[in-house]
């Protein structure tokens, strides 16, 4: 998540850009906007993967059942494409 922190009189006195891999950097400015500091940032929170759309759950299942040998490879295959029962 990119962060801008500004004083005051609508100058910017710090800004963060994360690089959405888990880095980033940090930027501090003076009261004239030169760069007081730069910081890379490791850690940042890695943003979560979109749910798979319904056609591909339906892929995903279609390909497991493709390759399923028995009843339990089956119902597997169902389970991890998000169906039931």
């Amino acid at each position: 998540m990119n962060t801008t922190s500004h004083d005051g009189n609508g100058n910017i006195v710090e800004q963060t850009v994360d690089n959405g891999d888990g880095t980033g950097t940090r930027t501090v400015y003076d009261s004239n906007g030169n760069v007081t500091s730069t910081e890379q940032l490791t850690g940042l929170p890695i943003p979560v993967p979109p749910e798979p759309t319904a056609e591909e759950r339906l892929q995903t299942l279609l390909a497991a059942l493709t390759d399923a040998q028995s009843l339990e490879e089956i119902r597997d295959a169902a389970a991890a494409a998000g169906g039931g029962n």
